[in-house]
């Protein structure tokens, strides 16, 4: 920076206005020459000039004159002179032009290649120097690491030779020396380090910090995260340090309660989404009643075995073991009896894809007298996700594309294949306000169990209708719409519209479509926001409409 300093202050006494001797000549201006010109276009110099032929000499503007070659950059010296010249003044400028350029070079880059940079700056080998060349050239360079998100990457100097026959950028590029921690008490330094890619020797950079923050905010581990920036050992190199707020992310639940539908039921549950620190979850739940009794098992790994597997591979194992009749669904007396286990993998950023296996063995309990069968499948999932906050999302979109592949085995053996598309986008409208919109569409071949056809009405798919409105079917076509404005870090208020439809044959018929609408209001809890729905189905009034509990966003 010092050999900038000197150069803009050796420009400034060169700007100092040189007066041309005090002469006895005419008023007029009869002639400018312009005298020493070898490389720099005559033309550009001589549209700088104030002056003009047939006006009278003005020695403001002659000084202004001087200036204004100067300010083009291709002169070490500039100076005027004064004669007569038919019936006027002629005024002679005398420049002297900077030397040609045998190097043009950079220093400190990484992440721009030498001849990318180059090939952007307008000093080239074998130009003269020009002084208002480099400035736009420091401009280029910085704006250029700017855009890509370079946010402490900057030309630091420029050094030019003795000779002025060399000249070389100096960049400091950001650098970043260490990243520390504070507050996390429990959740251990690994698990946040590892989902950066900003990391000790990497270069800055506002795109890939703000991925960092958001896969670190989306662990659930964190209510608030904070990136401060120090100075480091030397001045192109900085330590970051993220100030992190943790929320509780173990709960134990118990209770229970009685519906129209239930009867009298009870559960307890404890769910662990950060096991000892180090982001495993387990969850174990079990819940009895009149109609259904259920105990299931659940345990997440996001990052397993990642020598082996590479990072974020993720690990989810569930089992189950239930019995009695879902009055939501199948309305069987039933037992079942089951285990599915997915893997999944991050490819790039946003992208992700998953495979599955499970299997579930179905048989009549009681009374029921339908045959019973084992059922095993395979699936497939792709995702897009750019979802700043996938608990709460507040913009960004969500989009699956899914496949699943099930055998059915009775006496014989049967197969299903379904597919799935799903749509999600959210986005800010105003402070504190969201829009959020969803389009989900399903189709299913061959013998598809009971439990696996599509379901239209109910908490996720169209709210306001009750078990006995529920359409079924092989196919299935849902959108909902909901707007969410948000008063506090708890509570959340919706106002939603609902319409699908799920049928067996043919193309849908929009006569047939399920359509609700309603308000809802959203708690905030470390597993998640807790969903009340008030959802009213088409053709009923205010009054009529049904009270939907769930855990998590609708979408």
């Amino acid at each position: 920076m010092k050999k900038l300093l000197m150069i803009m202050m050796v420009m400034a006494i060169m700007t100092v206005p040189v007066l041309a001797d005090t002469i006895e000549a005419a008023a007029k201006i009869s002639a400018i020459d312009i005298v020493g010109l070898k490389h720099a276009p005559e033309s550009e110099v001589r549209a700088a000039l104030f002056s003009r032929v047939g006006e009278n000499l003005d020695e403001q503007k002659l000084n202004n004159d001087i200036k204004a070659i100067y300010a083009l950059g291709y002169f070490e010296d500039v100076t005027s002179d004064m004669s007569d010249f038919k019936d006027g003044t002629k005024i002679i400028y005398k420049v002297i032009e900077n030397p040609i350029l045998v190097k043009v070079s950079v220093e400190g880059n990484t992440v721009f290649s030498t001849a990318e940079l180059l090939s952007r700056v307008s000093l080239k080998s074998g130009q003269p120097l020009n002084y208002k060349s480099m400035r736009s050239d420091i401009e280029t360079i910085n704006q250029l690491y700017k855009k890509a998100g370079y946010i402490m990457s900057r030309v630091a100097d420029v050094s030019v030779g003795k000779d002025k026959s060399s000249v070389q950028f100096q960049i400091i590029e950001g650098m970043v020396e260490g990243v520390t921690l504070e507050g996390n008490d429990v959740t251990r330094d690994y698990v946040i380090l590892r989902e950066m890619n900003t990391k000790a020797g990497s270069i800055l950079n506002e795109e890939v910090l703000s991925k960092d923050l958001r896969r670190v905010f989306n662990l659930g581990f964190f209510s608030e995260i904070t990136p401060l920036f120090e100075a480091g050992s030397t001045p192109d190199k900085t330590v970051m340090k993220l100030k992190l707020t943790e929320t509780r992310t173990n709960t134990i639940n118990f209770g229970g309660g009685y519906g129209e539908q239930e009867g009298w039921f009870g559960f307890a549950d404890l769910q662990i989404n950060n096991l000892m620190g180090t982001a495993q979850g387990l969850m174990l739940k079990g819940q009895a009643g009149q109609q259904m009794t259920t105990y299931q098992l659940k345990y997440f790994n996001p990052w397993m075995l990642p020598e082996k597997l590479g990072d974020r591979t993720s690990f989810t194992m569930r089992l189950w073991n239930t019995m009695g009749t879902d009055i939501y669904l199948t309305q069987q007396d039933e037992f079942h009896v089951g285990w599915d286990t997915t893997i999944g993998k991050t490819l790039k950023d946003d992208y992700q894809t998953s495979f599955s296996l499970g299997f579930e063995r179905v048989t009549p309990r009681g009374s029921a007298t339908f045959e019973g069968y084992d059922s095993a499948f395979f699936g497939w999932n792709f995702s897009y996700d750019t979802r700043d906050f996938w608990m709460n999302p507040t913009k960004g979109v969500y989009h699956t594309l899914s496949f699943k592949q099930g055998f059915k085995q009775t006496d014989v053996t049967t197969s299903y294949t379904k597919f799935g598309l799903d749509l999600n986008a959210y986005y800010p409208i105003r402070e504190h306000q969201v829009l959020a919109w969803h389009l989900g569409s399903g189709v299913g071949v061959g013998d598809i169990p009971l439990g696996e056809l599509y379901y239209v009405g109910g908490p996720t798919t169209v709210r306001g209708y009750g078990i006995n409105d529920v359409h079924k079917g092989v196919y299935r076509l849902i959108g909902n719409l909901e707007y969410r404005y948000t008063f506090n870090d708890i509570f959340q208020g919706v106002i939603f519209v609902d319409a699908g439809d799920a049928w067996n044959y043919g193309l849908p018929d929009k006569s047939s479509f399920l359509t609700g609408w309603g308000p809802g209001l959203r708690l905030n809890t470390p597993m998640g926001p807790i969903r009340l729905d008030y959802g009213i189905g088409a053709g009923k009034n205010y009054g009529e409409g049904i009270l939907h509990f769930s855990i998590g966003q609708a979408f």
